[in-house]
């Protein structure tokens, strides 16, 4: 069926007059080879001679067909019932949301048959249907199944591209293979859409019942708007993708709301799906047989993934570094599932392509909102500030360094909040280091620099503090990431939140000598009061559970360091060597002299900690987050979050740590789900 082009083929099929059954031939031959002989034709390997003999994996027994999976024929122009036509299409849109979820296409939209026998149900080939059921008319088949599938299979033709963009990456994110199956490549969308019409045109010009109509057109409809919300460019027609995105939403709740009535067992719709597909179609992997989901499953991923274009909107419209990245942090710190390959590959590309950002800015203005809202400062500010300081040429130089390596660090790091959690992981490891080689040289810079007054100077300081800042949040997130994908054994739980204690200490003393110079009426003034509080409501919680988990360090020193060395070795990187340090530095050695003297604190009470951890986070999920605009409602969710968690916390937590030694350990779990990087209580 792959690479099918007509009717053609079947002139080069042998029969006729002319056909020899040659098979006594090949046994006389077979006796006159050599054991362990092989002879292969043009285009039959010896992977295809094995695959037709059962070895027992599954993925590798793809030739193999068991007595219970054969199956009868399957004629493409059997009659169907509209019934049974409204399940076909159903299942169309639960295999391509397979394949958003990371299945290959012959796993998913290439087990319904009916994408291969296209030409087959083309209405220009056939013969005008006589006497046919009314009640299973052909065009049913024809016309409507032929529009849905080619509506399906140019869905996927432009998701295909965007994700071939490598945003996003094939096999680890989603999977391109094609199977040498046309995706209707050169055919045009707007064809394809004409010919969706068509197909509800002759719907309602049928003698079908209303009801059926209804929902036969729903769906082709709903196809249509999908392949219309894949076209829209969200940064050109970000009222369409609007429109579209509320039209399929509603759609799918009216498709449904009816309660479906499973298929009769003998229905001939069922032999549309083959889930065993992928022996008959090229593939350069073994591949696993895999069940289709329940239908409402589907219809919740489909929902899920029409609703992600309602974030692609918000994203369009709200051109400020801030809120990019609580948009991408938060969901990561809410737990939330990862969003489909195409929306962040959608994302990546629509924040920053062919040297432009968001689709009309160029790269100065990437560099002009990082100092404003980093800093509060505008970079004409702190051009001028320069001017005045600088000896004899360096503006020009500042200028060129700004410009190149705050672009070259800040795109990457903008687009890696839509990349999968480990890669994104890895992407922050190398990140650090070019944050801090960018905070070397603008200290380094502005140390050169004379300022002539008391304002120039605090300027002048602020400006590798913007760097500084970035550089710890990077930090933080590479800590929190190791939690919410568990890497962490036991006793390096302990360790992570003691250097999260030292870095979120670093973190606040940089905040509160910036504060001073920030303009108080600055989103950016705002943010860093916010985050003061905010990292100091967190360093309380991870000092205090450094105590209640020093516990699970059982091993000897030797090892310990070892494995130190090994998780964190983004933080011994060379490319550190000849910069200056960066704090806090990574001392193993002074975490059991810190531990030591902390547990001998006989007024520290873990109980109170978690209590004033917990006011904090209240207090702070009660004011007004506005400046993050429409995430200002996910960051109130998350602080209501840790302040639940302190709140579980507390009522274990020993009232002193005198106590501590009665404290039961096993009661703390860490269930990414429940909070990514906080510790539950065990009921």
């Amino acid at each position: 069926m792959a690479g099918y082009s007509g009717f053609d083929d079947w002139f080069d099929m042998p029969g006729g007059d002319d056909f020899v059954d040659v098979t006594e031939l090949f046994v006389a031959g077979a006796r006159d080879m050599e054991p362990e002989e092989v002879l292969l034709m043009d285009g039959f390997t010896l992977m295809d001679a094995m695959s037709a003999f059962e070895i027992g994996e599954p993925r590798l027994d793809s030739g193999m067909i068991l007595e219970e999976q054969r199956r009868p024929a399957f004629d493409p122009l059997t009659p169907l019932l509209p019934e049974e036509v409204c399940w076909i299409l159903d299942r169309s849109f639960a295999c391509e949301m397979e394949w958003h979820a990371g299945k290959t296409l012959s796993q998913s939209v290439f087990t319904l048959l009916f994408v291969h026998h296209l030409p087959d149900i083309n209405p220009e080939y056939l013969a005008p249907e006589e006497d046919g059921d009314p009640t299973r008319p052909q065009w049913l088949i024809t016309i409507v199944i032929r529009a849905a599938m080619l509506g399906l299979l140019k869905c996927c033709d432009l998701a295909w591209r965007e994700l071939s963009k490598n945003r996003v990456h094939d096999v680890e994110d989603w999977q391109g293979e094609k199977c040498d199956v046309s995706l209707l490549e050169g055919v045009n969308a707007e064809v394809i859409s004409r010919i969706l019409d068509t197909a509800c045109d002759w719907l309602r010009q049928s003698d079908l019942p209303r009801d059926q109509v209804v929902a036969l057109c729903d769906r082709l409809l709903l196809r249509k708007t999908i392949m219309q919300l894949f076209r829209t460019n969200p940064l050109t027609n970000l009222d369409e993708l609007r429109i579209d995105t509320a039209a399929g939403l509603g759609l799918l709740y009216r498709i449904r709301t009816p309660q479906q009535r499973p298929l009769p067992p003998d229905s001939p719709a069922l032999l549309a799906m083959d889930l065993y597909i992928a022996r008959r179609l090229p593939n350069f992997m073994p591949i696993r047989v895999t069940e289709l989901p329940p239908q409402e499953e589907s219809w919740n991923a489909l929902e899920a993934f029409l609703e992600y274009w309602q974030e692609v909107s918000r994203l369009v419209t709200s051109p400020s570094l801030l809120k990019w990245e609580a948009a991408g942090t938060l969901r990561f710190a809410l737990s939330r599932s990862v969003a489909p390959p195409f929306h962040r590959s959608l994302i990546q590309s629509l924040f920053s392509d062919k040297n432009q950002v968001l689709g009309m800015h160029p790269p100065i203005w990437l560099i002009e909102q990082f100092f404003q809202e980093t800093i509060g400062i505008s970079y004409s500010t702190i051009l001028r500030a320069l001017e005045r300081s600088a000896p004899q040429t360096q503006l020009a130089s500042m200028q060129d360094v700004v410009e190149r390596r705050i672009t070259k660090v800040m795109v990457p790091h903008i687009r890696s909040n839509w990349l999968n959690p480990p890669r994104r992981r890895r992407h922050l490891m190398k990140e650090v280091v070019q944050w801090h080689q960018l905070y070397d040289v603008l200290l380094k810079d502005v140390q050169d620099h004379r300022p002539p007054d008391a304002s120039t100077a605090r300027i002048l300081s602020a400006i590798p503090q913007a760097a500084q800042l970035w550089r710890l949040s990077a930090s933080r997130e590479i800590i929190f990431s190791g939690f919410q994908q568990e890497l962490y054994a036991p006793e390096e739980k302990p360790i992570a939140y003691w250097y999260l204690a030292r870095l979120l200490d670093v973190h606040i003393g940089c905040i509160e000598d910036l504060l001073p110079a920030i303009p108080r009426d600055t989103p950016a003034y705002r943010e860093l009061a916010f985050q003061a509080e905010h990292l100091a409501a967190l360093q309380v919680i991870f000092t205090t559970l450094v105590a209640l988990t020093a516990e699970y360090i059982t091993s000897p020193w030797h090892r310990i360091s070892l494995n130190f060395l090994r998780r964190y070795k983004w933080l011994f990187n060379p490319d550190f060597d000849g910069l200056v340090p960066a704090e806090p530095i990574p001392d193993l050695l002074a975490f059991p002299d810190a531990l030591k003297e902390f547990l001998l604190d006989e007024l520290y009470s873990p109980a109170q900690s978690f209590q004033l951890a917990q006011d904090i986070l209240t207090r702070l999920s009660e004011s007004s987050h506005d400046w993050l605009g429409h995430w200002a409602v996910d960051r109130t969710e998350y602080l209501c979050n840790l302040a639940k968690a302190c709140d579980r916390l507390k009522r274990v937590a020993p009232e002193s740590l005198q106590e501590l030694p009665n404290f039961n350990l096993a009661a703390l779990k860490w269930i990414p789900d429940v909070h990514p990087w906080l510790p539950t209580v065990a009921s």
